[in-house]
């Protein structure tokens, strides 16, 4: 079963976090609980809800684990070597950073592997996977943390936690939904 996914991540794709000083970051901020609930997931911290906007009229998040229910958690993505697909929506179509025109064939076989290029068919750039515009539908890096069973464009990071996460790394962080 997928589950829906809010996932942050540095903006340039090859930049790498310390894992110990992510969760104090998050901790001291009170986005994340700092009991684990069960091996790299955290709930919702008292500052969660100021720190995310929710869209709409009456989003139904769960923020507490109840039987039978899903809840959001936070869990911090394991670092890899080189930058990659950390998920993507069934929506996603990138556009290209040179024309900035959406690229019609932009799925090739291996796209979400490390180093792939996409070529546009719009002016005939090539360009790596991770460097298109993906209007936050994908993400490319190395690591990061995610937020589950948060759906796509239901809620949106706050200008504060980007400065949060800036602050402690010394770069900027972006964010994509995904579904798969």
């Amino acid at each position: 079963m997928n589950i829906s996914k809010l996932i942050f991540f540095p903006i340039q794709a090859d930049k790498s976090i310390n894992y110990e000083l992510l969760l104090k970051t998050l901790i001291d901020s009170k986005f994340i609980n700092d009991d684990k609930q069960h091996v790299n997931q955290y709930l919702p911290g008292d500052n969660f809800l100021s720190l995310i906007t929710f869209l709409g009229c009456s989003p139904n998040i769960n923020l507490q684990p109840f039987e039978g229910e899903n809840h959001c958690f936070i869990s911090v993505i394991k670092q890899t070597s080189e930058p990659e697909c950390l998920g993507y929506t069934q929506t996603v179509n990138p556009k290209c950073p040179v024309c900035k025109k959406r690229i019609s064939d932009w799925k090739n076989p291996g796209w979400q592997k490390t180093g792939q290029l996409c070529h546009c068919d719009k002016c005939q750039n090539q360009t790596l996977y991770s460097e298109l515009n993906w209007k936050h539908e994908s993400g490319f890096a190395r690591c990061g943390f995610e937020i589950s069973h948060i759906y796509p464009h239901e809620a949106v990071p706050t200008d504060q936690l980007l400065n949060i996460l800036s602050g402690f790394s010394g770069f900027e962080w972006n964010y994509c939904y995904t579904t798969n």
